[in-house]
């Protein structure tokens, strides 16, 4: 898989990582009002009423979006901001590539997946730390057990 977009928080970095396909043992916390902590965005399945936060990239690790901070965030808590979301739609204001949540089901259970809204293909996240993301593009669309 090759880079298709690589952004970090001080401009365009090149940067080659060996992914590990596993996810981590926390994620993080729950939604919350108010206080300045984060809220996530539920992210809906209009076909089946399927609500959730969490978003799965190609490695099936998850992300969410935190409205309070407009930002993602991964499971380690690291943080990437610049992100807004409408309805099931994401924009990043550091490129023009739109993205999108869409749904599928896998091992049993629906899920919401993070995709390039023109192929609707899942992306490959990987955030580095603090404000570094890189995003790969994948030919795979979002498992659809029945």
């Amino acid at each position: 898989m090759s880079p298709r977009f690589l952004f970090g928080a001080f401009g365009l970095t090149a940067v080659a990582l060996l992914l590990a396909c596993s996810e981590p043992a926390s994620k993080p916390s729950d939604s919350t009002t108010g206080g300045g902590g984060p809220v996530w965005v539920d992210f809906t399945d209009a076909d089946t009423g399927f609500a959730t936060a969490e978003v799965h990239d190609a490695n099936r690790e998850i992300v969410r979006f935190d409205s309070n901070g407009s930002a993602m965030v991964n499971a380690n808590g690291a943080r990437v901001t610049g992100w807004t979301t409408q309805g099931n739609d994401l924009d990043w204001d550091r490129n023009s590539v739109e993205f999108r949540v869409l749904f599928g089901a896998e091992a049993g259970e629906r899920r919401a997946y993070f995709t390039e809204t023109g192929s609707g293909t899942i992306c490959d996240l990987n955030i580095a730390g603090p404000d570094q993301l890189a995003i790969y593009s994948t030919d795979e669309p979002p498992p659809q057990e029945p």
